[in-house]
C-alpha cells in the first residue's frame, strides 16, 4: 500500500476543504459588509413615506417613496411616484432608483432612473440619523437632506448645503410615513395535502420553476418552495380521504407573457383550460385580463393570469 500516496490526498483534501471555508467565508463577510454599510435605510423600509409642498420657484412638489431591501440586503430599491408631466397634471410612477455600497470607493452609491429618461447619480452619506444625498445637477452640487425627526417623520430639504450650511435652498418640506392599520397582513405561504411527494414537487419546480427550499426541521414529508418574494408553498405527504378538487378552489398565479407559458405547458404535454372547461381555450374576462387553468398530479387546480400587480 502507497501510504505517501494517501497521505498526499488526504492533505489536498484537507487543503481543498479548507480553501472552500475561507471562500465561503469571505463571501459571507463581504455580503455582511454590505449590508452594515446600507444599515441607516432599516428605519425607511417597508413604509409609504409621503410629502408635498412647493419648489421655490412657485411649482408644486408631491411624492410617495417606498424603499425595500433586494438580493440578501447588498441593495435598497426605491420606487417614487411624483408628477410625470411638466404641466404638473398627471401622478404616477416617476422614478425608480438603486442604492448600493461601493467598495473600491467606500462609499454609498446611488442611481434614480426617471419616467423622462433621465438618470441621477451621486453619493449618500449619514450624519447620526441623517440621510444626505450629493448628486450633480449642472454645474452645481445638489443635496437632498433628509434631517431625522422620528421613526415616522424627516424633515425634507434640498438645496446648496456647503460645509454643513445652507448656501440657498429650493424647497423645504417633510415625509411622513403613511399609518399602517394595526393588524397588517401579509401573505405567507399557501399548503397542499399530496399522496405522491416526488411527483408533485417536482411539477411544481419544472412547470413554475418555484425554488425548492429547506423544511426548517429537515422533517420528511414535506417539500417547501418559495413562489416569488417571500412568498411560499408548502406540500405536506399524508394518506387522505379523497375529496373533489372544484376549480373554484384554486392557487393562482399571474404571468406578463401568458403566450410563452402555454408553449411552455405544450412541450411538457400539460394540457390547460378557459373557466367554462373547454380544452386548450383561453378566457378573456371583462377587465382585459386573460386567465387559464390546469391541475397538479395531485388534481388540484392553478390559475394563471395576466393581471398587473
Amino acid at each position: 500500500m502507497n501510504y505517501n500516496k494517501i497521505i498526499t490526498v488526504d492533505l489536498y483534501y484537507r487543503m481543498m476543504e479548507k480553501t472552500i471555508l475561507l471562500l465561503a467565508l469571505g463571501l459571507f463577510t463581504k455580503s455582511h459588509s454590505q449590508q452594515n454599510k446600507l444599515v441607516f435605510f432599516d428605519n425607511l423600509i417597508n413604509k409609504n413615506w409621503q410629502a408635498e409642498g412647493n419648489w421655490t420657484d412657485g411649482s408644486k412638489f408631491k411624492q410617495e417613496i417606498e424603499f425595500q431591501y433586494s438580493l440578501d440586503s447588498i441593495l435598497v430599491l426605491a420606487k417614487a411616484k411624483g408628477f410625470t408631466n411638466k404641466e404638473q397634471t398627471a401622478y404616477g410612477e416617476r422614478n425608480h432608483g438603486i442604492r448600493k455600497y461601493d467598495s473600491k470607493s467606500d462609499t454609498v452609491r446611488f442611481w434614480e432612473f426617471d419616467v423622462f429618461g433621465g438618470v441621477t447619480e451621486g453619493s449618500v452619506t449619514t450624519k447620526g440619523k441623517d440621510i444626505i444625498y450629493s448628486y450633480k445637477y449642472g454645474e452645481t452640487t445638489v443635496t437632498d437632506y433628509w434631517e431625522y425627526v422620528d421613526a415616522n417623520t424627516y424633515n425634507f430639504t434640498v438645496g446648496d448645503y456647503i460645509d454643513g450650511n445652507w448656501e440657498q435652498t429650493y424647497l423645504s418640506t417633510q415625509f411622513t410615513a403613511a399609518k399602517r392599520p394595526d393588524m397588517a397582513f401579509t401573505f405567507d405561504h399557501q399548503s397542499l395535502i399530496v399522496t405522491n411527494l416526488m411527483k408533485t414537487g417536482d411539477f411544481y419546480k419544472e412547470v413554475f420553476n418555484f425554488k425548492e427550499i429547506e423544511h426548517p426541521e429537515k422533517k420528511p414529508g414535506f417539500r417547501w418552495f418559495n413562489m416569488y418574494g417571500n412568498t411560499q408553498l408548502h406540500l405536506i405527504k399524508k394518506d387522505v380521504i379523497e375529496f373533489k378538487k372544484d376549480k373554484s378552489i384554486h392557487l393562482c398565479l399571474a404571468v406578463e407573457n401568458l403566450e410563452k407559458f402555454i408553449d411552455h405547458l405544450i412541450v411538457k404535454d400539460i394540457d390547460f383550460y378557459d373557466w367554462p372547461g373547454n380544452k386548450g381555450s383561453v378566457t378573456d374576462r371583462a377587465d382585459g385580463v386573460k386567465q387559464i387553468y390546469i391541475q397538479d398530479p395531485e388534481g388540484y387546480w392553478i390559475e394563471i393570469n395576466t393581471t398587473k400587480h
